[in-house]
């Protein structure tokens, strides 16, 4: 299953979206026309294996414009059946970096890049059963919730970084492309993974830019979809300029996870 959007499709300026594809959660906010928001260039794709073994999320910040984003979504789906061989394989969580890596630094790729205008930050999150990988080029944030975590200030996967992009200005035109990845395994119970754009950390007087009040307002007993409508409704109560898109997902994970008695 795949479902894709761009901001440029359709904005939600001045309007809040909270939508469910198989149990991963899209929130979408395109800012307050009041305070000038007149675009939304952020941009996203889902893919999920008809077993529910594994979730694929992409998440975009663009600029300039939206054909960045646009233009990274198509390619991915260009190369759809490639992907879900990779993503349905024994070894996945050790080709995700060659693979990725190498599909953005293709010529055609890059060739294509130098015909958008515009570049965006872009972030990949795969999981697998217990398992958490992730790719990030540019300023998107990423987080892993659990009581565990929180426990020791622990929230963040990736760490945003403001001069890498893909599109027009192109990491992987680099001699040497910068970009992160990593691995994560995930808590024993009850675990949030979340993906959201720098609208939801830049609006609402940078109130969830402080991990401890997203980890508040996402890992609680309500509904996601009512979380998810509480942080962007906060935005548009602060008549937040900038789009705000954020992907989350729960997986209760049955596996133990060890803790030395020192942690506990």
């Amino acid at each position: 299953m795949s479902y894709s959007w761009v901001g440029s499709r359709y904005m939600f300026l001045d309007e809040i979206s909270v939508s469910e594809q198989k149990g991963i959660h899209i929130g979408r906010y395109g800012g307050h026309t009041l305070s000038g928001a007149n675009k939304n260039e952020d941009g996203l794709m889902v893919l999920q294996s008809e077993t529910g073994q594994w979730k694929l999320a992409v998440l975009m910040d663009a600029h300039q414009t939206a054909e960045s984003a646009t233009l990274v979504i198509d390619y991915l789906l260009s190369q759809q059946e490639e992907l879900n061989r990779v993503l349905n394989s024994s070894d996945t969580f050790e080709r995700l970096d060659y693979y990725f890596s190498a599909l953005f630094s293709s010529r055609e790729f890059r060739e294509a890049c130098q015909t958008v205008q515009g570049e965006t930050a872009c972030l990949i999150l795969y999981q697998r059963e217990q398992y958490l990988w992730w790719f990030s080029v540019g300023d998107c944030a990423a987080y892993l919730l659990h009581p565990e975590l929180a426990k020791w200030d622990q929230y963040l996967l990736n760490q945003r970084q403001f001069y890498e992009w893909i599109g027009r200005v192109n990491t992987f035109d680099l001699p040497v492309p910068c970009y992160s990845s990593g691995r994560r395994e995930l808590r024993s119970g009850r675990n949030v993974i979340v993906m959201l754009t720098d609208g939801v950390l830049d609006g609402a007087e940078a109130f969830y830019n402080t991990p401890s009040n997203l980890y508040q307002a996402l890992y609680n007993n309500n509904s996601m979809s009512h979380n998810l409508h509480h942080i962007l409704n906060q935005l548009h109560t602060h008549q937040a300029y900038d789009s705000a898109t954020l992907i989350c997902w729960e997986v209760n994970n049955a596996c133990e996870a060890a803790i030395p008695s020192n942690m506990k």
